[in-house]
């Protein structure tokens, strides 16, 4: 049972009928049931006709025996039983998947949680779940525990909390999110989700899926005509039935995503007739932020993995991440407008969370207007859900050890105190507080550095630096910015047209209107044009920026140490560009060998060799930090730990063998990739470095606003 003051009040006074379902609802819940029985009537039919074709095959007289009548028996019996095969082959592959970052909480340990749980779902009428779970992230979720089984038989389900999610919540909020999930337990409508995943599981199997079943049809292809006219046959076949299973595929989802947003808006009244209108708009407001913060802590602990640093409990940063943000957001929260129904009104536009939990729910706008129609009040209990948790600190330890373990591949630790991880934190995350006070200006765009010479000449035509140039020259940064920002608004909708969020269907940019057709063209003119703004329009500006502050420097003697500090900053551009070209080169030669209709093997043997290739010229790029005095970073000591920070050993190793055959071009691709990300960290690094430097120089000539 439930400590009776950890379950906070429900609203009085709610109607039966508040949680009742539309018949909207039921409409969509009939139309999807429909298309359900049409698919499998559908797909009974095709293996009932491509089973007779075979016993057809089997049993039919050849007459005359001889040689053509024994090579078409054979090609009929083959080839249709190749058919067969095709639309049974996803037996073969049928699992009940269970994630292994999952944690099963027993009852008597967590008698707390177990209670709470237990009078959800006593308010709610849902049946109790079978196994409660805990996972490291930001979510929450029912499931089946066989989700095969549960079409046929009366499985029950199975709830799984996220710790992160915990983390982010108020102990109200937490019920809200829970009894969201129960909603969903009570829907009968779940039923018809199953359906729906395992008709898209045998569809997609048979579309897109490429196996053994189809290695041995190109093998068949390619062998004598004799032997393979009848995979020629039935190759057309094949194809048209993949057509004609996209079509269903498609239309299987629209009716299902259309069932699926009317299962989410009753999931979240149910929520509010026990948590009250704001709770549950109020977690999906806190989320993204718990997701942020997550990944962060997440990021963090594989950065400080490489330095062999690790701590005992990652809720215990996490935590103190959200302690950081705490009064930011208690003053967004504050200032957020009035709802014309009741309470705050978190959402404005159709903007959809972050979290993955909720990224295929509908906008959080639509779901805010339906949780406050009509408007339940309820009073807020602020305390954290982890009083719901039993021993939560060995609870987050077991997590901790698993994370390392599924996410990092890292076991045996040997772990640092939390002040030495904390430290490594706060370390990673120096001078990004100043990229603000720069309108974010260096966060998608290199910094341009002239020559050293030009510099110092720009640097000495200034007699005197004084606050007004610091602040005229911040200032200055937002007519450039507009433009940007404007494109990325742009960029943004963009984003939105081309996941549905939005009623809107096209956007408008430099005079031409680009729809769904040609979304992805739109959107790379776009990032082109941005390019072209930072490439032509920030120079003078970043030239200024660097001379004022090399000025101060040469006031204060420190220009030999500013002026390393920039050539290292431009060696790190110069590698991160080299290793995105060597990516570029790559691909582009790719391309154009799957353009052509047919390849030799010796193209494709030239086109592995020069990947190869490429993999010592990224060495060759990544050396250039050896060829300059290594200015220390934050969580960077010097070269060697530079190198490794882009790629395990500080080195490409090159792969051998055939790479098509042993994985080895995907492995150079994901280097690559990592390398590039990695590069990205490292450039904003430095420009971190050179801001705190910057701030430096002005806290000494006494330049900074009071």
């Amino acid at each position: 049972m439930i400590a009776t003051n950890y379950y906070p009040e429900s609203p009085k006074g709610i109607s039966k009928n508040f949680t009742k379902l539309p018949s909207s609802y039921i409409t969509k819940s009939i139309l999807a049931i429909l298309a359900i029985i049409l698919f499998f009537i559908l797909y009974a039919c095709l293996v009932f006709a491509t089973g007779y074709l075979a016993y057809l095959a089997l049993i039919y007289d050849i007459g005359s025996v001889n040689k053509v009548t024994i090579l078409m028996k054979i090609g009929a019996v083959a080839g249709s039983a190749m058919l067969f095969v095709f639309t049974l082959k996803f037996i073969f592959k049928l699992k009940n998947p269970k994630p292994q970052n999952r944690i099963k909480l027993d009852k008597q340990k967590h008698q707390n949680l177990w209670g709470f749980v237990a009078r959800i779902c006593q308010e709610t009428g849902a049946p109790k779940p079978k196994n409660i779970y805990i996972d490291p992230d930001v979510n929450a979720y029912v499931s089946y525990s066989n989700i095969w089984l549960s079409l046929f038989l009366p499985i029950k389900k199975e709830l799984t909390i996220g710790l992160g999610l915990i983390d982010s919540l108020s102990l109200t909020e937490f019920k809200a999110v829970i009894t969201h999930e129960f909603g969903h337990f009570a829907q009968k409508a779940m039923k018809i989700g199953s359906y729906i995943n395992s008709a898209n599981t045998i569809i997609h199997d048979m579309i897109y899926n490429r196996d053994s079943w189809d290695n041995l049809l190109d093998e068949w292809r390619a062998s004598d005509i004799r032997l393979s006219f009848a995979a020629w046959i039935i190759t057309p076949v094949i194809w048209i039935i993949r057509q004609t299973l996209s079509l269903f595929y498609q239309f299987l989802n629209i009716m299902y995503s259309s069932l699926s947003r009317e299962m989410e808006f009753n999931a979240d009244k149910v929520a509010v007739s026990t948590s009250g209108s704001d709770a549950i708009i109020a977690a999906l407001w806190k989320l993204d932020a718990g997701f942020e913060n997550w990944n962060s802590t997440i990021e963090h602990a594989y950065l400080a993995s490489k330095k062999k640093v690790f701590t005992k409990n990652l809720y215990t940063h996490n935590q103190i991440a959200h302690e950081k943000i705490k009064d930011s957001q208690f003053e967004k929260l504050i200032n957020l407008p009035e709802h014309a129904m009741g309470g705050k009104k978190y959402f404005s536009s159709s903007e959809n969370s972050k979290v993955s939990m909720y990224a295929s729910h509908p906008p959080n706008n639509l779901r805010q207007e339906n949780a406050k129609a009509p408007y339940v009040e309820c009073d807020s209990d602020d305390r954290s859900p982890w009083l719901l948790f039993d021993e939560a600190n060995e609870l987050q330890e077991e997590m901790t050890l698993l994370v390392y373990k599924q996410y990092m591949g890292k076991e045996s630790l040997e772990f640092s105190t939390s002040t030495v991880f904390e430290n490594f934190i706060i370390q990673e995350m120096q001078g990004k507080e100043l990229l603000a006070e720069y309108q974010d200006t260096f966060l998608n765009r290199f910094l341009f550095i002239n020559s050293h010479d030009e510099l110092l000449k720009k640097a000495n035509e200034r007699e005197t630096v004084s606050q007004k140039d610091i602040t005229y020259l911040k200032e200055s940064l937002t007519g450039l910015m507009n433009p940007v920002k404007e494109i990325e608004s742009l960029m943004n909708k963009a984003v939105e047209i081309s996941q549905g969020t939005t009623k809107e269907v096209s956007f408008s940019f430099q005079g031409k209107e680009y729809g769904k057709k040609d979304l992805q063209k739109g959107y790379e003119t776009m990032i082109a044009e941005r390019e072209k703004i930072f490439n032509e329009n920030f120079k003078d500006w970043d030239t200024r920026f660097c001379a004022i502050h090399l000025n101060l420097a040469i006031k204060n003697n420190k220009q030999e140490e500013l002026l390393k500090i920039y050539k290292q900053h431009q060696v790190i551009i110069d590698i991160y560009k080299g290793i995105v070209n060597v990516k570029n080169t790559i691909f582009d030669d790719l391309q154009r060998l799957q353009s052509k209709s047919e390849v030799e093997q010796i193209e494709i043997n030239n086109f592995q060799n020069k990947v190869k290739e490429l993999t010592e010229v990224n060495n060759t790029y990544l050396n250039k930090i050896d060829e300059t005095e290594f200015i220390p970073m934050s969580n960077i000591d010097d070269a060697k730990e530079f190198k490794e920070a882009i790629v395990d050993e500080g080195e490409f190793k090159k792969e051998i063998g055939n790479l098509f055959e042993n994985g080895g071009f995907d492995r150079t691709v994901m280097k690559i990739d990592n390398a590039i990300n990695n590069c990205q960290r490292l450039e904003q690094k430095s420009i971190g470095l050179i801001l705190m430097f910057h701030h430096q120089l002005q806290e000494q000539s006494n330049l900074l606003e009071s």
